[in-house]
């Protein structure tokens, strides 16, 4: 195992970029650092698809705003982030959070939760992978909310809500940013380089 900076506790660590960016694949990597075998996880997309799938009032409405590749009110996310955080983070483990914040406000709701908590404020990664090239995973990838015109409109929401959130952690000194058109493990090894690099600055 090489020698590497290891993570303070208690971060966290929030995944930004385009769907079909690979925050969850770059996530699986990370998670092979030994600081970060035991972080804890949450990810509010995959909360959102379990809402889905419920007969409820607000199953149906979650459902119906992922069919039609809308994003979830501000309101909403927060809250199942807040809920996911609930459930994974006991004390002062290292969380990775991806799915959230998909927009300035959701951002800023994040580092206040996370300040009540005791915890420091959020470090985004960003990972930076182009509108086509997005667009092409995407419709490899074939979810069941990966339909051409809902992939538009979520590469649309990204450019207009979330994008002011990734300047928001870059006004704050708290971005990672690392070039998502390369190969998943090209981007984890730039995500590692960088990572080092950050905390070492700390």
């Amino acid at each position: 195992m090489p020698e590497f900076l290891m993570i303070p506790k208690a971060t966290t660590l929030t995944f930004l970029g385009r769907a079909g960016s690979g925050k969850d694949t770059q996530g699986d990597f990370l998670r092979k650092r030994q600081d970060l075998s035991r972080a804890s996880e949450i990810s509010t997309g995959d909360i959102f698809r379990e809402f889905a799938k419920k007969e409820s009032l607000l199953g149906k409405k979650t459902k119906e705003v992922l069919d039609a590749g809308k994003r979830q009110p501000d309101w909403f996310a927060f809250a199942v982030w807040l809920f996911g955080f609930g459930e994974a983070v006991k004390g002062e483990e290292i969380l990775l959070s991806t799915g959230s914040p998909r927009s300035l406000r959701e951002a800023k709701l994040i580092d206040e939760a996370l300040e009540f908590l005791g915890r420091p404020k959020a470090i985004a990664i960003f990972i930076n992978v182009d509108r086509n090239e997005a667009k092409k995973r995407l419709l490899l990838r074939a979810r069941y909310d990966d339909k051409e015109g809902e992939i538009e409109r979520r590469l649309d929401w990204f450019d207009t809500d979330v994008f002011p959130a990734v300047s928001y952690y870059k006004e704050g000194g708290r971005l990672i940013e690392v070039n998502g058109n390369l190969s998943p493990e090209e981007v984890s090894k730039e995500l590692e380089n960088k990572i080092e690099s950050y905390f070492s600055n700390k």
